[in-house]
């Protein structure tokens, strides 16, 4: 029965999407040799966060016996209880509650999965698989033909939620990148790439191409944390230190690398846009961020670093809940924002906004012309302004591409996390690629990507859409209505249950077909989608390139 039951849910979800998804292409990019790849890319996923945050704070693991793999939470996100839920934690329960509240604006968490799905996966579920392996394949029969699939962790909300661990950035970030090696192997239409050669035979093959990457904190466990929960930490690598671990990464088959996450490291600042980031980068690093105040007309930068718990609009930042006094004791005394004498009131005048002071260290530029000499996928993507500036500027004096692969434009009184328009004009000179993010409903995304392809010169722009990311995926459109029926696009159906962009959003990463149809509602036209379409393409050649160029990094100007 359970293999009838899962052929079933195949033939419901993967029937039918050649028709959907034609890979027509502009006459300009016809004319190129080899032969262009078909199908897009999404440069930012992370289908292994089960194994993130402590293992018990995010709950579904992405293949596997589907009762186990996608059943009752109750085990990672109820109460605890000495007999019937041993892992199981009030605080934990109540995190995960308010942090789905936020977005899908339910009073209770409900804990039942498989086989009905009542609650979860939805597009506002945040700590709930949204990359069950099914849902993959759907989306790859729908055009998804490059995956980066990224190991990522914090340190210090794998604590504040009363995890088993592991802890430490390294050994979490080596579990999940054997975790995503383990899901391609479990499959039959996935296999890792390694070269951009690899994904030219793979995708050719009819096959989903996945590049393994990092969006760690701190590699190597180049920190020290506060509190220590057993790892072992080198808080001042040398520069061969550095290099042993970038050496080690190649090794494991990493080829894209975040230089920096959400907190400062050894290679530099990190980009100041959410206050409650300055408790993990005060538990990582000892202190807390060092603002500066930059003029808002000038730069567009109008977030104001504010008290992690005092900040005007708490209640739309769940990580914030963590930090009231409801749960003073949970994080260390030292970094609990609950004292609020541990963090700056900082002020700005009106008109200015607040940036990272830090830029890039020595050790950042000994690291970042090291991964290029590697030939690694730089992403720029939550490095501070500064940090930004001076590797563009390396990267276009080395002639080699950098990406922002889960981003958009900085408006007005954005914050230096988002990409300004010569900043994407600079990624574009080097050849790189910008993903744009999801933009939360399919209207909004069409603008944005209308816009990117004109700054981009209509080449070089994909997707990132941070699934499993902790963030919601986009929500029911109400202004269009996506059609299905049995001959071009039928509703995807697991288990019992069976979804439809149009009430349910993007619930999982299987939908990601139905949301490609919503932009076609939402006037993306055919020229717009052929651009999207060969996504696969630009991105492939953007690897090629920093394969031809990585022989000939020249030092920095420091140097």
């Amino acid at each position: 029965m359970a293999l009838l039951r899962k052929l079933s849910s195949i033939y419901v979800c993967f029937a039918s999407f050649l028709l959907v998804f034609p890979f027509s292409h502009s006459p300009a990019l016809a004319q190129t040799t080899p032969p262009m790849l078909p199908g897009f890319v999404d440069m930012h996923t992370h289908p292994r966060n089960d194994l993130a945050f402590g293992n018990e704070l995010f709950y579904g693991v992405p293949y596997g016996n589907i009762d186990q793999a996608l059943g009752n939470c109750n085990g990672y996100h109820g109460g605890y209880g000495l007999f019937d839920n041993p892992h199981g934690n009030v605080f934990r329960n109540k995190l995960v509650q308010e942090g789905e509240s936020q977005y899908c604006k339910t009073e209770d968490h409900e804990k039942f999965g498989y086989p009905n799905f009542i609650s979860w996966p939805a597009y506002c579920s945040i700590f709930h698989q949204q990359m069950w392996i099914d849902w993959i394949e759907r989306a790859h029969m729908g055009g998804l033909n490059i995956m980066v699939a990224l190991a990522t962790h914090s340190h210090c909300m794998a604590d504040a939620a009363e995890t088993s661990g592991p802890y430490d950035d390294k050994t979490v970030m080596d579990n999940s990148i054997k975790g995503i090696k383990d899901l391609v192997a479990n499959s039959s239409f996935m296999e890792v790439a390694l070269t951009p050669q690899d994904v030219r035979r793979i995708v050719n093959n009819g096959k989903l191409a996945v590049i393994i990457g990092v969006e760690m904190d701190n590699i190597g466990n180049f920190y020290s944390p506060t509190e220590k929960k057993g790892g072992v930490y080198n808080p001042n690598p040398t520069n061969d230190d550095i290099k042993t671990e970038l050496d080690r990464l190649w090794d494991l088959q990493v080829r894209y690398i975040f230089p920096i996450h959400v907190t400062n490291n050894i290679f530099g600042g990190t980009a100041l846009y959410v206050p409650t980031f300055n408790v993990a980068n005060k538990y990582n690093t000892g202190f807390e961020y060092i603002p500066e105040p930059i003029n808002t007309k000038e730069s567009n930068i109008g977030f104001d670093l504010e008290h992690p718990i005092l900040h005007t609009n708490p209640e739309a930042d769940f990580l914030a809940w963590v930090a009231l006094d409801a749960v003073d004791g949970i994080l260390p005394e030292i970094v609990n924002p609950s004292t609020k004498t541990n963090y700056t009131f900082w002020k700005i005048n009106p008109g200015e906004g607040h940036r990272n002071s830090l830029g890039l260290t020595d050790k950042g530029r000994f690291g970042i012309k090291y991964m290029m000499q590697k030939g690694f996928l730089i992403d720029v993507d939550h490095m501070s302004e500064k940090c930004v500036n001076e590797v563009l500027d390396f990267a276009i004096k080395n002639d080699y591409p950098v990406n922002s692969g889960h981003n958009e434009f900085r408006e007005e009184e954005g914050n230096e996390n988002n990409r300004t328009i010569n900043q994407y004009k600079l990624i574009k000179q080097t050849g790189g690629m910008i993903g744009l993010g999801h933009s939360e409903v399919a209207n909004k995304f069409v603008e944005r990507f209308r816009r990117a392809i004109e700054v981009m010169d209509y080449s070089n722009v994909a997707i990132g859409t941070d699934v499993n990311g902790l963030f919601p995926l986009p929500r029911p459109d109400t202004s269009i209505a996506v059609v299905y029926d049995n001959m071009v696009l039928k509703k995807c159906a697991t288990g019992n249950r069976t979804w439809d962009i149009n009430t349910d959003g993007f619930a999982h990463y299987g939908l990601f077909p139905d949301y490609i149809k919503s932009w076609e509602k939402a006037g993306m036209t055919m020229k717009e989608k052929d651009i999207f379409m060969s996504s696969a393409e630009y991105f492939t050649r953007m690897w090629e390139k920093c394969e031809s160029k990585k022989t000939t990094i020249e030092a920095w100007p420091h140097e």
